[in-house]
């Protein structure tokens, strides 16, 4: 599997963001370097989320496909079997064995 591609710009944006905002863990002032381990976080955070919207998006998509193919199969079993079907119910009747 290749490693995933996270984007840098957004990391360092979002760890410049909180830093100049002051954000406090209880009374706790953030430095730069804990505002930038929260927002690599975030990042993988986001980065897992989507990843798991994507897998389950071509789960359904795969499913959806394999209905289809189900649905194909019976159609054209029963388009084989029209000619006998054809003769066991001649005129409406069921013209036994």
């Amino acid at each position: 599997m290749e490693a995933p591609k996270y984007n840098k710009s957004r990391i360092m944006k979002s760890a410049w963001s909180m830093f100049k905002a002051g954000k406090k863990v209880g009374r706790h002032v953030l430095t730069f370097g804990e505002c930038l381990k929260e927002a690599w976080k975030n990042e993988r955070s986001s980065y897992n989320k989507a990843m798991n919207m994507y897998n389950l998006w071509n789960l359904a998509a795969k499913q959806e496909k394999e209905k289809d193919a189900k649905r194909n199969v019976k159609v054209s079993s029963m388009a084989f079997m029209a000619d006998t079907l054809v003769n066991y119910y001649a005129n409406n009747r069921y013209n036994g064995d």
